[in-house]
C-alpha cells in the first residue's frame, strides 16, 4: 500500500490564487452548461482554431482538465483510503473528542480543505459523472455541495458517527446522528459553525419548518473575491459560474422559502480628503436583485483585527464622512450591505468587507489610501 497521507501544509490561499485564474486570454469567457446556459452566438469568436474548450458539448470550461484528474489518480495508486481518513482524524485529535466535537472538527476541516470552486468542478473524463471519492476530493481540494457531503459522510463513518445525504431544494446537504438526533452537518456551507438554537444544532427538517433561521449564520463559501472571477487578461467570467456575493440566494431558499437574494458586496474605494481632519470613506454601491433598499453598516477600528471599535453608523449613502481623531495613525474599517431580508430574520448575516487608510498632512509624500 502507498504511504501517501493528507498534506496538512496545503496552502488554501495559494491554491485559490493558482486555480481561480487559470483561464488564459485564448480561452472562452462564457461557461456553458446546457440546457440552462446555452452558448452565446459568438461563442468561438477570437478563440483558437477548433473553438473554445468544451465546444458545443455543454461542458464549457467549468470542469477539470483531464490531465489534472489523471495526475491525482496516479499519485494515489495503492493508497489505503480508510487509513488516509483515519490519519486525518488522528491529526485532528478526534480520539479525545465527544461526538458533537468530532462533527464540528470534521466540518471545519472539510470547509478549509475543499474550495467551493466557482469555475472548475472535479468530474470523470468523458462520462460527465462527478468525482465522489472522498480521498480523491481531498487531494484535489475542490468540490461543491454533493462532493462536500461525500467527504463528510466518509470521514464521520471512519470516526464511528453515522451521517447521511439529505437532498433539499437546489442543494444537497448532510446530517450526522449524535446526541440521540439527526443534526445538520453542512461542512461546505457552514464549516464548524453550524446553525445553533438553544445550544443545539437542529435537523434539516427543523430548518425547513423555520427556513429563515439559518440566514443568521455565515455562508462564507459563497463570498468570492472579485479577483477569483476574472480571466488572466482581466475580463469577468460569465455563464454557468457562481458570481459575486448577491448572485446566489439566501440559505433559506434551499430550505423551502421563496427565493431572495442578498445585496452585492460594497467594495471599498479610495478614501477622499475633506476639509481639516475629515475624510470620506467610499465604497461601490451595492445592488439587490429585483427589489429591496440597501443600507450600509460602517464600523471603524483602531486595530487590524477589528476588535477595538471607534465608531459605527448606518447610512443609505455609498460613503461616510468621518472626523479622524489623530493624523498619521493607521485606521481600519469594514462595510456591510444590509437589506430588507432583516424583516424575515433581524439577525441576518451580512459579510463585511475591510478597508484601511492613514490620514497624513497634504505635503507628506507617499500613498496612504487617501486622496
Amino acid at each position: 500500500m502507498s504511504e501517501i497521507r493528507y498534506d496538512f501544509s496545503w496552502d488554501r490561499h495559494r491554491h485559490i490564487q493558482r486555480y481561480a485564474r487559470t483561464l488564459p486570454a485564448t480561452q472562452e469567457l462564457f461557461f456553458v452548461q446546457e440546457p440552462y446556459t446555452p452558448a452565446p452566438v459568438n461563442w468561438a469568436e477570437g478563440m483558437p482554431e477548433g473553438g473554445a474548450p468544451g465546444s458545443k458539448t455543454g461542458t464549457g470550461g467549468s470542469y477539470y482538465p483531464p490531465g489534472r484528474i489523471a495526475e491525482m489518480r496516479e499519485r494515489l495508486k495503492g493508497v489505503d483510503r480508510k487509513a488516509y481518513l483515519r490519519d486525518i482524524l488522528s491529526h485532528l485529535g478526534c480520539e479525545k473528542l465527544n461526538c458533537r466535537e468530532i462533527v464540528t472538527t470534521v466540518c471545519h476541516f472539510i470547509n478549509q480543505a475543499l474550495y467551493y470552486n466557482p469555475t472548475q468542478l472535479p468530474r470523470e473524463e468523458g462520462v460527465g459523472d462527478l468525482i465522489m471519492d472522498a480521498v480523491e476530493l481531498l487531494e484535489l481540494h475542490d468540490g461543491r455541495c454533493g462532493q462536500g457531503v461525500a467527504v463528510t459522510v466518509a470521514m464521520l463513518a471512519e470516526a464511528g458517527i453515522e451521517a447521511r445525504t439529505v437532498p433539499v431544494f437546489h442543494h444537497v446537504t448532510c446530517e450526522a446522528f449524535y446526541d440521540n438526533a439527526w443534526r445538520l452537518a453542512d461542512a461546505l456551507m457552514f464549516g464548524g459553525e453550524q446553525p445553533v438554537r438553544d445550544g443545539e444544532v437542529p435537523s434539516v427538517a427543523a430548518l425547513q419548518a423555520e427556513p429563515y433561521f439559518a440566514d443568521a449564520f455565515p455562508l462564507r463559501c459563497f463570498v468570492y473575491d472579485p479577483e477569483e472571477l476574472l480571466s488572466a487578461d482581466g475580463y469577468r467570467l460569465l455563464g454557468y459560474v457562481f458570481g459575486e456575493w448577491g448572485s446566489l440566494a439566501y440559505y433559506s431558499w434551499y430550505m423551502g422559502a421563496p427565493v431572495d437574494y442578498p445585496p452585492t458586496l460594497p467594495i471599498p474605494l479610495v478614501a477622499q480628503r475633506l476639509e481639516g481632519q475629515r475624510v470620506r470613506l467610499r465604497w461601490s454601491p451595492s445592488i439587490k436583485y429585483e427589489r429591496g433598499a440597501v443600507e450600509y453598516r460602517v464600523r471603524i477600528f483602531a486595530d487590524r483585527a477589528r476588535t477595538q471599535a471607534i465608531a459605527e453608523t448606518a447610512t443609505r449613502d455609498a460613503h461616510y464622512d468621518w472626523s479622524v481623531p489623530e493624523m498619521n495613525r493607521h485606521y481600519f474599517y469594514d462595510v456591510a450591505a444590509m437589506d430588507d431580508h432583516r424583516k424575515l430574520n433581524p439577525k441576518t448575516w451580512y459579510p463585511a468587507v475591510p478597508g484601511n487608510f492613514v490620514l497624513v498632512p497634504k505635503e507628506q509624500y507617499g500613498w496612504y489610501g487617501v486622496l
